[in-house]
């Protein structure tokens, strides 16, 4: 056997061997496995922790808050996953900003922050249902502090709704 740049690569090569786990197909990464050659015999990945202390178990949401202007509005998103304290923390701070901020506009009045509060109410729900988790050696979750009605900034969201209802009823009226 010759190669194109001569002989002298073929001397004092050992011939080729492919591993045993590439020739045999009945071990675990073979061609009839399931398993990708390249992950046999890995140790399994471990679950994801909290993205704000690594406390496990954690659930995967996305916590929101939208603040309405007059004529746009900005969506702010905190990605998960979250463990259950740093979670309801989140939820109740995000939640009552939304409270407090998201109603200036009329998109915002009608779109943007009722989807805002029911998608933090589900995901303060997948919270309420983790585990109490204690979080690893030198790092701490978030403070969960009042709940959202015990925050006077939540009750700024009844301004407009008082408003939305006056002139409601000023157009019923004619």
């Amino acid at each position: 056997m010759s190669s194109p740049l001569g002989d002298s690569l073929d001397d004092g090569l050992p011939p080729y061997e492919a591993p045993a786990w590439y020739t045999d197909p009945l071990t675990a990464g073979g061609p009839d496995s399931n398993v990708p050659w390249h992950t046999a015999g890995a140790a399994p990945a471990p679950e994801p922790g909290c993205h704000v202390c690594q406390a496990r178990p954690a659930a995967p949401a996305d916590i929101r808050s939208h603040t309405g202007m007059i004529f746009w509005g900005q969506t702010r998103t905190v990605p998960g996953p979250f463990c259950r304290q740093c979670g309801i923390a989140l939820v109740r701070t995000m939640t009552t900003r939304t409270l407090w901020q998201g109603w200036w506009g009329l998109l915002s009045l009608l779109v943007h922050t009722p989807l805002t509060l029911a998608r933090n109410a589900h995901a303060y729900r997948k919270f309420r249902q983790l585990p109490v988790s204690t979080p690893p050696a030198g790092r701490d979750s978030i403070v969960p502090g009042k709940p959202v009605l015990r925050r006077p900034q939540a009750y700024v969201a009844l301004v407009p709704l008082v408003w939305a209802a006056l002139l409601i009823t000023q157009i019923a009226r004619g």
